[in-house]
């Protein structure tokens, strides 16, 4: 855009001197009428260079909010750990956009005669630093119910709950996944 300004300016600093130029100079009425033929047409050539310049100053391959599709999901190796057992659960960015999130997740217990979600307190020190995601990468974390566990250790149905963040549109998406935890008697 500045460019098409600096170029357009020198054009009128032309067209200017030229009919300066005319003015003062001996020409005949017929030479001074066939003059302002190319002064119009560059006139009109330098209009049309600063339009086509402030028409179009959009990056093309930028994709709409609306077009983006942030996904992602937890996956698990099983379905069910034993309570000494070392949970490893893996986050994939399935969707079209970079994702980034903290280590820090929540666990919950499915308390049947409640019918409700309970908190799992866990015993985890989480570090401070954010992970980013392409499309298509996975990162993996784990955690031991029986040395992370706050509390002791109950069988049955669980989950673990995770927060990830769009990087493109700030959109945050609820990952869940649900696993079983069996209860046996000593580690192996």
């Amino acid at each position: 855009m500045l460019l098409n300004l600096k170029n357009n300016l020198l054009l009128w600093i032309a067209i200017i001197n030229m009919v300066n130029i005319m003015e003062n100079s001996k020409y005949s009425s017929k030479s001074r009428e066939k003059i302002w033929i190319p002064l119009i047409a560059i006139a009109v050539i330098s209009l049309l260079v600063l339009f086509a310049g402030c028409l179009d100053n959009e990056i093309d391959d930028i994709i709409p909010d609306e077009e983006l599709s942030p996904e992602a999901v937890i996956n698990l190796p099983k379905k069910s750990f034993d309570q000494y057992e070392n949970i490893e659960f893996e986050i994939q960015n399935t969707g079209d956009t970079q994702l980034t999130f903290s280590r820090v997740f929540d666990v919950d217990y499915y308390n049947e005669d409640a019918e409700e979600w309970e908190s799992v307190e866990l015993d985890l020190v989480w570090p401070m630093d954010m992970i980013f995601l392409n499309p298509g990468e996975s990162f993996t974390q784990s955690f031991n119910p029986a040395d992370n566990f706050v509390d002791e250790v109950k069988g049955g149905e669980y989950r673990i709950n995770k927060q990830i963040t769009c990087v493109e549109t700030d959109e945050v998406l609820e990952l869940e996944k649900n696993f079983w935890i069996e209860i046996s008697d000593e580690s192996e």
